[in-house]
């Protein structure tokens, strides 16, 4: 299992082909819907995708997508790997989205959680996103709806 080693420096950089397989692997840990290498690889020839991997000498920890079209930047996934959790790293890859929302001159940052994940909600309520509706039955899986959190720049 893929470990965080606390003394080495934890870079957040731009998704590139050498990490596809791992996040694909990332998302069959984390999702019950999981993307796919395919689906993963095309969003490194997507003009409007802005996706971003935590790593850590090499080794993929986590990672964070989202579509920036017309200044609406849209949350695709979070994600990070279950024995990397509980370090901050969720919250430098929202805040690195964050930030590129903001210099591209966003108007706002939307995504859906489910409302059992605690810890995601908790985590985006304290960046300043709020609740800004529902989506039913959105999640497989269990099914569950969607609550749609945004946060306006």
């Amino acid at each position: 299992m893929i470990g965080l080693e606390s003394e080495k420096e934890i870079h957040i950089l731009p998704m590139e082909e050498r990490h596809i397989v791992e996040l694909a692997r990332l998302e069959a840990v984390c999702f019950s819907s999981p993307w796919s290498e395919e689906g993963l690889r095309a969003e490194l020839q997507s003009e409007t995708a802005v996706f971003l991997v935590a790593e850590q000498e090499g080794r993929v920890l986590g990672y964070a997508g989202m579509h920036m079209v017309c200044g609406e930047c849209y949350v695709d996934n979070i994600a990070v790997f279950p024995s990397c959790r509980g370090m901050g790293l969720g919250r430098r890859l929202t805040e690195a989205l964050i930030q590129k929302g903001r210099e591209e001159n966003g108007s706002f940052i939307t995504l859906e959680v489910r409302p059992s994940n605690e810890k995601a909600v908790g985590l985006y309520t304290s960046l300043g996103f709020r609740a800004a509706g529902r989506r039913k039955n959105f999640y497989t899986r269990p099914v569950e709806d969607a609550l749609i959190m945004t946060l306006f720049f």
